[in-house]
């Protein structure tokens, strides 16, 4: 009897084992078949990856397009959008989709238009004449219709599927509607605690009859005493405008301004060499920037232009010359007022704005003491705009991706 009652449970334990043999070997086939379905799905999750970055890239090389040339910034915009168009594929060819070189078509992978909130993410591209666009979107795709084809996949063969579409967009905004600069801990450029007389700046720089004595080699970074046809504007040594009508106001030059709670040399070393800091336009304005403009109304939208009366000195100080010669060939941010008064110390500046230059030449000593600057376009993180102020031509703003 033990014998007999032995043997069926050995033969069904064997009978238990192939039966387990038989069910790993057909869940091995699904398990092979979604471990080849994996490796598709992520080969293309990379694929579209690299797209995104290719079309972020060229969006923002477009949208760049749309502004003001470095090289002559006073002069006319790039205005073609041709230009636009090359600079948008030459940033897409540096780029690969899973090791093809990704070609944009002008026709359907390119649109410059208008987004008259950035912000908005559900604003409609409009399509505008050039002169009034601000964004470019990119579509940057692997079709059969493109250079490189379709995505080639690896196992999807198995289940009659060779390759797949894959694309990804990008808009980017260059929008110049300047309200508040804000500095940054990490990008944007130095604002320096320095100030010109609006009306001169607009006489010499934007009517254009300011000297032009330097240029800027934008590939070694060096200045020269050759002609580039931007005009230039001393900020030292130029009297100010009422010192002329009255020796008794504004007598001195162009001002260094005192921003923050501290006005000695050393505090103004500090601001040219590192920037005005936030915590020093706190103390100023009561917010880590200082406006230009400032919402009054919601309903609709309304924003007024508003001004700063700073305490600052009519002229330069020697002690400041090694912190400004650093600065030659660098991008900053100066101040503009529009009105002064008061003498030496007591020395007050209505600033009104901001402008962005390039320091061309610095002496502080002798008889031919001088600053001279240069206007730069300046698109930065640093800067914060507004749909609702008015646009700076070209010169100012900031350049993002919105989507």
């Amino acid at each position: 009897m033990d014998n007999y009652n032995t043997t069926p449970d050995v033969f069904f334990c064997h009978q238990r084992k192939g039966a387990i043999i038989v069910m790993v070997a057909v869940m091995l086939v699904v398990l092979l078949g979604c471990a080849a379905l994996a490796v598709d799905i992520g080969y293309l999750y990379v694929a579209r990856a690299e797209l995104q970055r290719t079309a972020d890239a060229a969006a923002m090389a477009g949208a760049q397009a749309l502004g003001r040339s470095s090289d002559s910034p006073i002069g006319d915009y790039y205005q073609c959008s041709g230009v636009v168009y090359s600079e948008a594929e030459k940033y897409a060819s540096l780029n690969a989709a899973v090791g093809q070189g990704v070609v944009l078509n002008r026709n359907s992978d390119i649109t410059i238009g208008y987004l008259a909130d950035p912000h908005d993410r559900n604003a409609a591209l409009q399509i505008v004449s050039l002169d009034q666009a601000n964004a470019v979107q990119v579509i940057a795709r692997r079709t059969s219709s493109h250079t490189g084809g379709e995505i080639p996949l690896f196992f999807a063969p198995l289940w009659g599927l060779n390759s797949s579409t894959v694309g990804a967009s990008a808009i980017a905004v260059l929008d110049d509607r300047f309200y508040a600069y804000a500095p940054k801990p990490i990008g944007g450029i130095g604002a320096l605690p320095l100030a010109v007389d609006e009306q001169v700046w607009n006489d010499q720089i934007v009517v254009g009859n300011g000297s032009d004595q330097y240029s800027f080699d934008s590939i070694t970074g060096d200045v020269s005493t050759s002609l580039d046809g931007v005009p230039e504007v001393k900020l030292f040594p130029t009297k100010l405008g009422p010192s002329e009508q009255d020796d008794n106001e504004g007598a001195g030059n162009f001002g260094v301004l005192h921003i923050g709670p501290s006005s000695g040399t050393s505090t103004i070393v500090e601001q040219i060499n590192n920037g005005i800091s936030a915590e020093d336009f706190t103390d100023l304005t009561g917010e880590p920037m200082i406006k230009f403009y400032e919402q009054v109304s919601g309903e609709p939208v309304v924003y007024n232009a508003v001004s700063y009366d700073i305490l600052g000195d009519p002229g330069m100080k020697v002690g400041m010359e090694n912190a400004v010669q650093a600065k030659i060939g660098k991008k900053v941010g100066i101040f503009l007022y529009n009105d002064v008064s008061g003498t030496g110390a007591n020395t007050v500046f209505s600033i009104t704005g901001m402008r962005f230059v390039r320091v061309m030449s610095v002496d502080l000593h002798g008889g031919d003491k001088v600053i001279v600057i240069q206007p730069v376009p300046y698109y930065g993180p640093d800067i914060l705009t507004s749909p609702y102020v008015p646009s700076t031509d070209g010169l100012t703003g900031t350049l993002e991706l919105v989507r």
